[in-house]
């Protein structure tokens, strides 16, 4: 018997049409908490399926007999579910403890990497002329020019297909903003936390390294009652507060300043998987603490790394992506956005619950947070909505800027 227990659980991992054997699965792990790809077979990836922590393995064989009419042998079973379990495919005692090493390991470096070069859009020695065309470029914004700036919405799309939107938040920051501490609040695609978490560590980027406010997130934890860095290795390959915090370190050039990085769970998936309202309550716990710092210190400006909606088949969604259906999907996302202008996250929260997030949309969490933490101290306004279109691949992701300027 393996450490998985007599009712095995996959964790979530990723099936897609295999590249190796003709009308099997190739199975990765989405999270890259495990680097393996294993190749199966089609009846071995419904076995795989039945691995939901309910199931013996007794049942299990019993479904494939009934499935395809033989004896699946209890030691292949075996030998099957201590192969995922040793790659890291599977919850229990084995994969907690290379997460516990993983752990360990991030916190024991002395700055979070650079992780998603990708992204970035050109070459580390060629990044800050491309980062000038991309801010310079022409911006569709109406915003209070002299009002100064405590909060920003920015995509996390990587920086080419998300210029637009780059250029309309970040385009004034430098200008608008004294801040000297920027609370980053990114999106948590991947990782295991279900609530809040937070880092300790620097950042590196091409212009320098980033320090980390340990004191402010210290402070913030006292507020907030609770360990807000357990899961902290989810930052480690989470690129929605690395976008922000290399454009930041940029834009503001030789102004020294810190940051608190903070990845946010959907709240919406609790509704989705009828959990009640777990994520949402961490999330607003959170937001409260996030106004209680800025009574003390107005000076600090929050930013969300935040992706609107994920279209096409890229995605498992089987819309077109044809002028109307997105036409229908800005139409959604505006209308979303339009409660953040309102002034009204909790009526935001709800729109986009109300239909079971229907386009994806993947920052729910840090456009609520900081939407709330700065309800009556700032006038949200929606400064651009862009689509990013990769027809070839039926992809498309959203995104926007927003500036949250201070109420006069």
């Amino acid at each position: 018997m393996t450490e998985s227990g007599d009712f095995p659980k996959l964790r979530p991992i990723e099936f897609r049409a295999s590249t190796r054997i003709p009308g099997g699965c190739d199975l990765l792990d989405p999270s890259g908490l495990s680097k393996h790809i294993l190749s199966v077979s089609g009846p071995l990836a419904v076995v795989l399926s039945g691995l939901d922590g309910h199931r013996s393995r007794a049942d299990i064989q019993a479904e494939f007999m009934r499935r395809f009419g033989r004896m699946l042998y209890s030691d292949d079973l075996e030998r099957l579910i201590g192969q995922f379990d040793e790659v890291g495919f599977l919850e229990g005692p084995s994969f907690d403890r290379h997460v516990a090493e993983l752990t360990r390991q991030y916190r024991e470096g002395p700055v979070r990497k650079l992780n998603d070069e990708s992204s970035l859009g050109a070459p580390i020695g060629e990044l800050g002329p491309f980062l000038n065309a991309l801010l310079d470029a022409p911006r569709q914004r109406e915003s209070t020019p002299d009002a100064r700036i405590l909060g920003i919405v920015a995509p996390h799309l990587d920086y080419p297909r998300g210029g637009p939107c780059y250029s309309s938040a970040y385009g004034d920051l430098a200008r608008r903003s004294d801040a000297t501490r920027f609370v980053i609040l990114g999106t948590n695609h991947f990782g295991l936390a279900s609530s809040i978490v937070g880092t300790r560590k620097d950042f590196a980027t091409p212009f320098g390294t980033v320090p980390c406010d340990r004191d402010l997130l210290a402070r913030l934890e006292d507020r907030c009652g609770a360990d807000l860095r357990e899961g902290e290795f989810d930052h480690a390959r989470e690129h929605s507060v690395e976008l922000q915090v290399v454009l930041l370190k940029h834009v503001l050039g030789d102004r020294s300043f810190e940051i608190v990085p903070f990845l946010c769970p959907d709240p919406c998936a609790d509704a989705r998987k009828g959990n009640g309202n777990g994520r949402e309550n961490h999330l607003r716990r959170f937001a409260e603490a996030l106004r209680e710092a800025l009574d003390d210190d107005p000076s600090i400006c929050l930013i969300a790394g935040a992706d609107l909606s994920h279209v096409g088949r890229y995605f498992q969604d089987e819309r077109d992506l044809d002028a109307e259906s997105l036409a229908r999907v800005e139409s959604s996302d505006r209308g979303a956005l339009s409660r953040i202008e309102a002034s009204e996250p909790d009526s935001f929260l709800a729109c986009v619950s109300g239909t079971a997030n229907a386009t994806h949309i993947c920052s729910v969490g840090c456009i609520f947070t900081l939407s709330t933490a700065l309800l009556g101290r700032a006038q949200p306004k929606l400064l651009r909505y862009h689509q990013a279109v990769t027809a070839e691949v039926e992809n498309c992701v959203t995104c926007a800027a927003m500036e949250f300027a201070e109420c006069s």
